[in-house]
């Protein structure tokens, strides 16, 4: 019985991800047929005359990037101290606090931003618009920080404890511990969570909508990261309603959509590969 019901919501979900992926890559085929290479190289979006993908995908890119940034070592951080340097009532506390922060919708925290990030960015960096790609990487970085902290501490609590014990008795001092003893055992959970973490930022959509400007084109130099840009999220956001069901604007959105649809999945499957990995080496 309880095999039957696995197998049963196994079928359903996997259906639901291949449904999915047959509507995006089958709305997406005129954009395809009509620009071929240029709809992912292309750098401007006109609608009604050319659509390019390439700013969009580009945001998605560099938000993701300085989100990470963020997250890595606060995350990190955070996990280690709670896993190995505070006592357990501390750490079900902390553990706690984390799985709070993660349940916390996008929108409060693009509220949040609109409000105190891109104000601290305008005036600390003495912007004209504090809406850009540095203030929804930032953003995105506190979103998936909870994510991260608590997906990498179970990671490092994991660890078995006679690593930890065979350590000491060589005489290695406790932040030695920890970096050669507990720190290569867990990496393969951490990268896991790193990258389920890119996986909900790449998707984010409201929060990042709210701060990034929403400009369609890439900015001049590329590495400017204070100018105002758009991910696809983003992008998905503001023009889907207005576009639904109608010519080639519709067609396009939904290549934009298979394009992070695919983004995500493949991180998300290198993730759980990683973290199988993980699993078999401490076996």
């Amino acid at each position: 019985m309880t095999r039957w019901i696995l197998g049963t919501a196994f079928l359903v979900s996997s259906s639901l991800a291949a449904i999915i992926l047959l509507f995006l890559i089958s709305g997406s085929f005129p954009i395809v047929i009509q620009h071929g290479w240029t709809f992912l190289t292309g750098v401007e979006w006109s609608v009604g005359e050319t659509y390019g993908a390439l700013p969009m995908i580009y945001g998605t890119v560099m938000v993701t990037l300085i989100a990470l940034a963020v997250a890595l070592p606060l995350g990190v951080g955070t996990a280690v101290m709670t896993s190995e340097l505070v006592g357990p009532r501390m750490r079900r506390t902390l553990k706690s606090l984390m799985e709070v922060l993660a349940g916390v919708p996008g929108i409060v925290y693009g509220l949040l931003g609109m409000v105190f990030v891109t104000t601290w960015v305008r005036d600390s960096f003495r912007l004209i618009d504090g809406n850009c790609i540095f203030t929804a990487g930032l953003l995105l970085g506190v979103m998936i920080l909870p994510t991260v902290m608590t997906l990498s501490e179970d990671a490092i609590h994991a660890v078995p404890d006679w690593y930890r014990e065979q350590a000491r008795a060589l005489g290695l001092q406790r932040h030695e511990v920890i970096i050669h003893a507990v720190f290569p055992h867990a990496l393969p959970g951490i990268f896991g969570a790193l990258l389920l973490g890119v996986s909900r930022a790449m998707g984010e959509t409201v929060a990042v909508m709210l701060v990034i400007g929403s400009l369609d084109r890439l900015p001049a130099p590329l590495y400017n990261v204070f100018a105002p840009a758009q991910s696809i999220a983003s992008k998905l956001g503001r023009e889907a309603a207005e576009a639904i069901g109608v010519g080639l604007h519709w067609n396009a959105l939904l290549g934009l959509g298979l394009i992070l649809f695919l983004m995500v999945i493949t991180l998300t499957w290198s993730a759980e590969k990683i973290g199988w990995q993980g699993r078999l080496h401490r076996a």
